[in-house]
C-alpha cells in the first residue's frame, strides 16, 4: 500500500465536502453503500468524551460528530481541498439522505487503499440537500 508524502496510514479525521457520486452494489453482491464525497476542508481530530466542539472548529457542537475533538494547529489538513475521498457503510444498501449533490460533515478513520483515502462506517452530518 503507497501512501501520500506527509499522510499517516491511518489518521483520525473530521471532514466536509460534497457527494460528487454513489455507488450501489448488484443484488447479489453482499450489501455495501459507497459515495464519493469532493472534500471542501479536513481537520485531524483526537477522541473526546466531550460534547462540545473545540473553539474554531466546523462541527456543530450538539452533533454526535463534535466528539471528535478538531486538533486546531497550523499544520494543513489531511486532506487538501478537492481531494476526493470515499465514503463505504458496509452492510447497507443504502443510507438516508445521502445523494449525488447533498454537502455532509463526517468523521472517521481516514485509510488508504488501492484506490485512494477512504473512511469506513463514518459518522456523517447532513449540512444542506443538492444546493450549490
Amino acid at each position: 500500500m503507497s501512501h501520500q508524502p506527509g499522510m499517516t496510514p491511518r489518521v483520525r479525521v473530521l471532514v466536509e465536502g460534497r457527494i460528487s457520486e454513489v455507488r450501489l452494489q448488484p443484488i447479489g453482491a453482499l450489501p455495501r453503500y459507497e459515495a464519493e464525497v469532493e472534500i471542501r476542508q479536513s481537520l485531524r481530530t483526537v477522541v473526546s468524551a466531550q460534547t462540545k466542539a473545540a473553539r474554531g472548529s466546523f462541527a456543530a457542537p450538539t452533533s454526535a460528530i463534535a466528539m471528535d475533538t478538531p486538533e486546531l494547529s497550523d499544520a494543513p489538513g489531511p486532506l487538501a481541498p478537492g481531494t476526493r475521498v470515499r465514503l463505504i457503510w458496509h452492510g447497507q444498501r443504502s443510507v438516508p439522505g445521502l445523494d449525488a449533490g447533498t454537502r455532509l460533515r463526517c468523521s472517521g478513520m481516514l485509510a488508504r487503499d488501492a484506490v485512494g483515502p477512504v473512511i469506513y462506517n463514518p459518522r456523517y452530518e447532513i449540512v444542506s440537500r443538492h444546493t450549490p
